[in-house]
């Protein structure tokens, strides 16, 4: 058991925990209200209420949603197998946790691992609460793994997985009193356990292998922003944006002015005595400079994002649908780029729930299948198929590029077996029902309905 690693582990995930929590607030919409200077800070601090446009999360959320991991498909005999294990860890859902959570922070996390019942089991874990270490000189290669979290007992639990084996502490005193790795030490009852499958069975997606850079990065400076002018714009309104009106008169003056809707302002005449009384109102507060500012600030965000603009506003109903795939091509490009990266190690984490399930599969049997980022029009689509079909293409590699899945092509494949099988079975039987008829002398009429010179029906019998 290494005092070096669990230092170093513990130096890491505290450091984690202040910058991917400001992350996950920020895409949770719980941002704070960032002002430009001290004496604005001062002006607002009794402000009641909040206001925000959460940005972050439709950044985040316009990308996950064009990434879904459909199915892992796996070749041969282990099929069967990895149907059960994807049923029983539900990665269709876990996989969705994943892709949020690596879009959020930037780096998300899948730990497989038997459980009591020696069942294959597999689930995302927020990054907050694990870590993986790589050898400097093979940085794909897994040194070890770290992950804690606070126990039932309100106690810091940490486990370290190694290759050859796992380590487990505690703490000795509750998790929120736990400022030094030295508060932990080994479990009592299990110290360590054997690991057997020669692997490190915790899975690392990355947005980039040189850091780790969330989707969030550029744009919480520019959420601010708009967060900001919104307030303002929310406090204009309620102070400027109703007309003041006020009177000038010889009239006793008493208490202070007042900012608020339908108050009224007494000034006194300028000389005290000869100034005739005199009403009047100032300019509202005009709302449509906070408006444009949001709006600009939005368009940056669109353009630093790839994210287009109309999921941020509305830009009308006349698009046709060619027009809105032009529009979202940055924005399919860049899913596409995520889906790339989260394949390998969707594929890696399949390979070992096999081999720990007692099954050895080659890599190249194993493929991890996504649903296209791109939105495709139904009947595009169909005169795409038909000319490449035209054109010599074969109808299953057609659809094995646009994304279908190997089950579904098996099942169509089958489908037109049985559907020509149908056919012919059904011509068969006509043909011996003829047959039969002509053999007993049944002579068909057939009987056309046909206009004659004389305009009456005339009844054609043929044998």
């Amino acid at each position: 058991m290494s005092d070096k690693d669990l230092q170093l582990a513990f130096k890491v995930l505290r450091a984690k925990q202040e910058p991917y929590n400001d992350l996950f607030k920020y895409y949770d919409g719980d941002q704070p209200l960032v002002y430009t200077a001290q004496r604005l800070k001062e002006i607002f601090k009794d402000l009641d209420a909040y206001f925000a446009e959460n940005w972050c999360s439709v950044v985040v959320d316009s990308t996950r949603d064009r990434i879904n991991l459909r199915e892992i498909n796996v070749e041969g005999s282990a099929q069967k197998r990895w149907k059960e294990i994807w049923e029983a860890s539900e990665i269709s859902l876990e996989s969705d946790d994943v892709h949020e959570a690596t879009l959020v922070a930037g780096e998300g996390y899948f730990i497989a691992w038997p459980d009591e019942d020696d069942v294959m089991q597999g689930y995302h874990n927020d990054p907050r609460l694990v870590h993986l270490f790589y050898y400097k000189s093979e940085p794909r290669k897994k040194k070890f793994a770290a992950k804690w979290w606070v126990d039932e007992g309100e106690k810091l639990s940490m486990t370290l997985y190694y290759a050859d084996h796992l380590e487990y502490y505690r703490s000795r005193n509750k998790a929120k009193n736990v400022t030094e790795f030295s508060s932990l030490e080994p479990l009592a009852r299990t110290p360590t356990a054997e690991n057997p499958y020669g692997e490190v069975p915790v899975f690392h997606f990355r947005l980039g292998q040189r850091k780790v850079k969330s989707d969030l990065k550029n744009v919480i400076p520019i959420q601010n922003g708009i967060n900001k002018l919104l307030t303002d714009m929310m406090v204009a309104a309620e102070f400027g944006a109703f007309k003041q009106r006020y009177v000038i008169s010889n009239a006793t003056i008493n208490g202070k002015l007042k900012n608020a809707p339908s108050e009224i302002w007494d000034l006194p005449a300028g000389d005290g005595v000869g100034q005739q009384t005199q009403a009047g109102q100032f300019d509202a507060t005009p709302l449509e400079n906070y408006l444009k500012g949001i709006d600009d600030l939005a368009t940056a965000i669109s353009s630093i994002t790839r994210t287009p603009k109309h999921y941020f506003f509305s830009i009308g109903s006349n698009l046709s649908g060619e027009a809105l795939i032009a529009m979202e091509s940055p924005l399919n490009k860049k899913a596409g780029d995520r889906i790339d990266r989260f394949a390998p190690p969707w594929k890696q984490a399949t390979l070992f729930m096999l081999k720990a399930s007692g099954e050895t599969v080659k890599p190249e049997q194993v493929t991890p299948m996504f649903d296209k980022p791109e939105t495709v029009q139904p009947y595009t689509q169909a005169q795409t198929r038909q000319l490449n079909v035209t054109a010599g293409m074969p109808l299953v590699t057609i659809l094995r590029e646009e994304g279908k899945s190997q089950a579904f092509i098996d099942q169509m494949v089958k489908d037109k077996a049985d559907e020509d099988r149908q056919k012919q079975t059904n011509l068969a039987n006509a043909m011996l029902e003829a047959e039969r008829r002509f053999n007993a002398g049944d002579l068909t009429t057939i009987s056309n309905q046909q206009s004659g010179s004389n305009g009456k029906t005339q009844k054609v019998t043929n044998a």
